[in-house]
């Protein structure tokens, strides 16, 4: 099963609650799209599922106020199953997201 758990513009953060499918390892994919306000610095997102950051998406700008495509991160969790929050928020303060960006997160298990 693949199920879209999240699939919705920013701004970030965006949460969502979803029932964790398996007390395996499961893999998220997640993909999004960040901007900078400043050239030459980072924009990243963080991914947690419950309290714990499982992963990062990331790219450096090289150019400011250009929406930057992040590649998309495969990140794998283990967590009991039952209702957990999935968040995506940024990752420090250079990384900016607006109506403008998309964010996708996949269960691959």
């Amino acid at each position: 099963m693949y199920p879209v758990i999240i699939h919705q513009a920013g701004p970030l953060p965006i949460k969502t609650t979803v029932k964790w499918p398996s007390t395996d390892v499961v893999t998220m994919a997640v993909s999004g799209s960040a901007w900078a306000q400043s050239p030459n610095t980072t924009v990243a997102v963080n991914v947690s599922v419950g309290d714990q950051m499982i992963g990062t998406l990331q790219m450096y700008a090289n150019q400011s106020g250009v929406h930057l495509t992040l590649p998309t991160a495969y990140l794998a969790s283990l967590n009991n199953p039952g209702q957990v929050t999935v968040t995506l928020a940024a990752a420090n303060g250079t990384t900016l997201t607006d109506g403008n960006d998309m964010f996708t997160a996949v269960l691959l298990y």
